[in-house]
């Protein structure tokens, strides 16, 4: 490796990073956050709660967590059993983060087993046994994705690796695992009402008989 390349790879701009993680065939570079702090935020709300419900004794994994605390306090207020935090470029910040943020909720919320996973999003899911996961993915679109090809084989894992009465949980994601049926509400920023989110539930049949009455509010929901 020419010191150029190294260059590129250490970069924490993630704008720099994007073009060498295509290259390496790997996942995305950018930091997120604000989608799932949106979503971390809408938790709160009357109609939020419903991912209380969803999330609740789940092994919560969120895909491409980024710089931010955010997927970890979202497994917290919704009761998970645990969370990981997926994050190849970037887990030794998200460790940071959730540190920072289990000191300033001492005593609000109930801490749960955490880890950081610093592996590609494939990679990660590849390595995980059938029917297990609840997974949570933010802001993972297209343009952040390495091709088609790759983006097909995410899908293919999310659906594999889900528990078979979960919901794959996609916050302005381009992801559509499997030939799951796809649940999409629109809601208001609570920090700035005048933007609006977009979140979509994905799952299968066992998904939708345990959760079809407390979900058939959100069919009309926006």
């Amino acid at each position: 490796m020419d010191k150029g390349e190294g260059i590129t790879e250490d970069s924490r701009d993630w704008r720099v990073r994007l073009d060498h993680s295509r290259d390496l065939g790997s996942g995305f570079a950018a930091p997120g956050g604000e989608f799932t702090r949106a979503l971390y935020e809408w938790s709160f709300t009357v109609e939020g709660k419903i991912l209380q419900c969803l999330i609740a004794n789940r092994r919560l994994v969120e895909l491409g967590a980024g710089m931010s605390h955010f997927g970890y306090a979202i497994a917290c207020v919704c009761g998970a059993k645990n969370f990981v935090a997926v994050e190849p470029f970037y887990a030794d910040i998200q460790e940071a983060s959730v540190q920072s943020f289990i000191s300033s909720v001492t005593g609000q919320l109930d801490r749960i087993p955490y880890k950081v996973v610093a592996k590609d999003m494939l990679d990660y899911l590849i390595g995980e046994p059938d029917d297990l996961l609840c997974v949570l993915a933010c802001g993972i679109e297209d343009c952040i994705l390495p091709g088609v090809d790759y983006r097909k084989k995410v899908e293919t894992e999310i659906a594999r690796t889900m528990q078979k009465d979960s919901f794959f949980i996609s916050s302005h994601s381009d992801l559509f695992p499997g030939d799951l049926t796809d649940i999409e509400i629109s809601f208001p920023r609570p920090s700035n009402p005048r933007i609006s989110d977009r979140l979509r539930l994905h799952g299968g049949r066992e998904a939708l008989e345990r959760y079809g009455e407390k979900i058939a509010p959100y069919l009309n929901y926006s």
